[in-house]
């Protein structure tokens, strides 16, 4: 019996290695696909993985997958379903002294504070992230951090140190070839372009990445771009030339089952239609918006989309419904601080309505 007993165990010890190794290989499947069009497989390699690892023995691997299977989540709106799979990874990490893991959790729990509009917590988590990073020698995670500090400055109305921050990013990646965090930040490089109305850099930037985007397979981002050269396209009140990269960045987000990017496309949708002289498309458009943006719990979003929401009421008439929405924009606004935002929903209170879209 001791002998049988002993050969199932060498059996089980043997076996471990061969699922870990299977285990890598779905997760890093998973990985591509979750960027791609099929985020549904890359949930099911996921699970398929966390099954081959086991529960009996936590393993630095077991926290990367779980943290990996919660960022595809996050990446289609499901904010509250990532958001424990990023405290177990951060847990596991944690107990194993995996301080590499535990880095990477809290930067992905600093994108969830960030995207519920929780500015404290966010950096909070960043500067924790920060600080482990840098004392194990993750470079690429530092340009990550560094990113998302310049997407939280420039939330909070400082471009100046949103593009010190992205600079920084954006030299450590180009310094490795490392493309698919450079599309990440030449994005937010050509929104904050886009901001300071410097429209040229922005177009030029947002061409760079999506090129970069399209030849690497990345239809997250490929989404993510086309909503923002449409934007700028908007702002220019080039409406013809809006119509294919919105319906391209909606398209994208329904095959990938993304409710926060289609709430975005919608959201431009809505304006086309506003600044096409079609206010009560524009308003059913929107609320529809509206309704998905809640879903996944994206408050700076839900401001935006509210903002012109509020512009559609006034076009469409109806005064008093555009006054009580905006309130509730800049009640938003105020609430994660976004202080470009707050000054332009003051001064649509005070004159009633735009032709523009801002």
């Amino acid at each position: 019996m001791d002998r049988v007993r002993g050969l199932t165990q060498l059996q089980n010890t043997n076996r471990k290695p061969v699922a870990t190794v299977e285990a890598r290989r779905l997760a890093e499947l998973a990985r591509a696909a979750g960027l791609g069009d099929s985020p549904d497989d890359a949930l099911d390699w996921h699970r398929e993985a966390l099954s081959l690892l086991g529960s009996d023995e936590p393993t630095p691997l077991m926290a990367d997958v779980l943290r990996w299977q919660g960022s595809v989540l996050r990446d289609r709106g499901r904010t509250s379903d990532a958001e424990p799979l990023y405290i177990e990874s951060l847990r596991i990490a944690t107990e194993l002294g995996y301080q590499e893991g535990r880095a990477h959790a809290l930067n992905c729990l600093a994108s969830l504070a960030q995207r519920r509009g929780d500015l404290v917590a966010t950096a909070n988590y960043l500067t924790d992230a920060l600080t482990l990073a840098d004392q194990c020698g993750e470079t690429r995670l530092v340009g990550m951090i560094q990113q998302n500090l310049g997407i939280t400055a420039d939330i909070r109305g400082n471009p100046a140190a949103a593009l010190a921050h992205y600079r920084v990013s954006l030299r450590s990646f180009e310094a490795t070839s490392d493309l698919q965090p450079m599309v990440w930040v030449l994005n937010n490089l050509g929104v904050l372009h886009t901001k300071e109305s410097r429209f040229d850099e922005a177009r030029d930037t947002f061409d760079r990445a999506l090129g970069l985007a399209r030849a690497r397979g990345d239809l997250m981002s490929e989404g993510i771009l086309e909503e923002n050269r449409a934007e700028l396209l908007l702002i220019l009140d080039q409406l013809d030339e809006a119509v294919e990269p919105i319906g391209r960045a909606l398209e994208v987000a329904e095959q990938r089952g993304d409710d926060v990017r289609r709430a975005a496309a919608l959201k431009l949708k809505g304006a086309h239609h506003r600044l096409s002289n079609r206010p009560t498309e524009a308003v059913a458009t929107l609320r529809h918006a509206l309704t998905l943006s809640a879903v996944g719990e994206d408050a700076l979003l839900g401001g935006e989309v509210l903002y012109q929401f509020g512009l559609a009421l006034f076009a469409s008439g109806d005064a008093a419904g555009a006054r009580q929405i905006l309130d509730a924009a800049l009640e938003t606004f105020e609430r994660i601080a976004a202080r470009q935002w707050v000054g332009r929903v003051r001064k649509q209170l005070s004159g009633g309505g735009s032709g523009r879209y801002f």
